[in-house]
């Protein structure tokens, strides 16, 4: 039998229409110019309830920025199975990130999120360090693999880096930026990256 939805409080319902009404307030007018009060309206709650959730606009924002990159952490974690090809759990993670990559919702805030963190490099070097300490992402795998020795990895979070910079390159960054779209080579690119990624470590 399946699992029966989570029915959420009234205060965790109105926790989630602010965050969705912040990333559409964001995405329209960037974090300078975003409005608390358009904020509320957007939510259908009063200003009171929005400051109650949340302090102010930075902590909002903030919250809106570690959410976003905790989806892209959820989407490349996956334990390591010494029953699988590293081929076939390597085509997971990459295709995850790449349907994410795809939700142009996703690609909305990170626009945000990106040039807020050009204006505030000190905010977007504590957004980064609280998302560090999260567990996940591709190094949970690595390390996994590693210690099964299936691969051999001396610096886990620079082989995470690079796997990343060959994967963004093709997937993320032209997105994000309006640029060429890479979809209908997709498979061909994720196939390249594993195979250079894997004369690298593979033990």
């Amino acid at each position: 039998m399946a699992d029966k939805p989570i029915k959420l409080t009234n205060s965790q319902q109105k926790r989630v229409a602010i965050l969705r009404a912040s990333r559409e307030e964001f995405m329209v007018n960037g974090f300078v110019g975003a409005s608390m009060d358009r904020i509320a309206q957007r939510a259908n709650v009063s200003k009171r309830t929005v400051y109650n959730h949340f302090p102010s606009k930075e902590v909002l924002f903030d919250t809106t920025t570690t959410e976003l990159w905790a989806r892209t952490k959820e989407a490349a974690t996956l334990v390591y199975n010494p029953a699988k090809s590293l081929e076939d759990q390597l085509q997971q993670i990459a295709h995850r990130c790449w349907a994410l990559y795809q939700q142009p919702e996703f690609l909305d805030v990170a626009r945000v999120v990106m040039a807020e963190f050009i204006r505030s490099p000190i905010q977007a070097t504590e957004a980064m360090e609280k998302l560090a300490k999260q567990e996940g992402g591709l190094e949970v795998w690595l390390a996994g693999a590693v210690e099964h020795k299936a691969l051999n990895i001396d610096d886990i979070a620079m082989a995470s880096t690079q796997f990343w910079g060959m994967f963004k390159a093709f997937a993320f960054w032209p997105k994000l930026f309006h640029m060429k779209n890479n979809d209908e080579h997709q498979q061909a690119i994720i196939d390249a990256n594993i195979k250079m990624f894997l004369a690298m470590y593979r033990a």
